[in-house]
């Protein structure tokens, strides 16, 4: 079985120790209102969604089903972060950076071998 928008918002939500009260109160709605988004009983809007994404710290790709599964959220949550640096200069500077970290890691690990 697929999971649904809801079920992807409460694994979330479970997994960042966050209860339906805490989500609700961040997002200045009600308890039930999370509750039902969480049982897909009513449709959530897009701009909530994004809302919702940004609390869980995930994306809106993921909870609505659209994410690649060999992405994983440390992933995304690297780019989230990458995506955050205004200067386009600076941001290929850190994703440059990121690469020869993957090097020296990956060389470290062959050496090992």
């Amino acid at each position: 079985m697929e999971k649904t928008i809801g079920m992807r918002i409460k694994e979330c939500r479970v997994k960042m120790g966050m209860t339906q009260e805490e989500l609700a109160e961040a997002l200045l709605t009600k308890k039930s209102t999370i509750s039902a988004y969480e049982n897909d009983k009513i449709d959530i809007k897009i701009s909530i969604l994004k809302q919702i994404a940004k609390e869980l710290d995930n994306t809106v790709f993921y909870l609505a089903g659209e994410q690649d599964e060999d992405i994983s959220n440390e992933v995304l949550q690297m780019a989230m972060v990458l995506q955050q640096i205004q200067s386009k200069e600076l941001r290929k500077a850190a994703i440059e950076q990121v690469k020869v970290l993957v090097t020296i890691v990956n060389t470290g690990e062959k050496a090992k071998l």
